[in-house]
């Protein structure tokens, strides 16, 4: 007779799951996608600490995607969530830098949230150089010790953004709306 192990039953109602989200739920998994690739490049910027100086992240188009798509209440929240996980889990440094960044966060998510839509393509790109030209003036001007590292993260996040939103934000957001 077969037996019912709990890793296969486990696996079954994952899977379960996992149809009923995409299916029925389609929202909710979007949203748990886009969480949960964001927090795995934290993970690997944890380990790889290099890569996080040259710009590399997903938090900025991340909290776009979601003020777009879910609104601005839960863009200003994904924000501030995804942000300061962003940071303890790939070991960032956690200093003045936050007073002015955390709120950065809120209201990008909370202002693409408002305007919708009208974020995707050269809006994406200004909020997002906007952002980087934002923290480096206020990094200068009340952390000057760490304009140093500041500018080649702001020159590449630039860049890898740009790229983010000129090649796939328009896309995503026509396909999951």
């Amino acid at each position: 007779m077969f037996k019912l192990d709990w890793k296969i039953y486990s696996i079954i109602a994952g899977a379960f799951l996992l149809a009923i989200m995409v299916l029925f739920l389609q929202k909710v998994f979007i949203f748990l996608l886009i969480s949960s690739a964001t927090i795995l490049l934290a993970l690997i910027l944890g380990f790889f600490q290099p890569l996080k100086y040259i710009g590399i992240e997903l938090v900025t188009l991340s909290t776009m995607l979601v003020g777009v798509l879910y609104g601005p209440v839960i863009g200003g929240l994904y924000g501030i969530t995804v942000l300061l996980t962003h940071f303890i889990l790939g070991r960032y440094y956690l200093g003045p830098y936050l007073t002015w960044v955390v709120p950065e966060y809120v209201l990008l998510g909370v202002l693409c949230g408002i305007l919708g839509r009208g974020v995707i393509g050269a809006l994406g790109l200004t909020f997002t150089i906007g952002l980087n030209v934002v923290n480096l003036f206020l990094t200068f001007m009340m952390d000057r010790g760490v304009v140093g590292k500041e500018l080649p993260y702001a020159v590449g996040n630039s860049l890898i953004n740009s790229v983010l939103f000129a090649q796939f934000f328009g896309s995503v957001v026509s396909y999951f709306s």
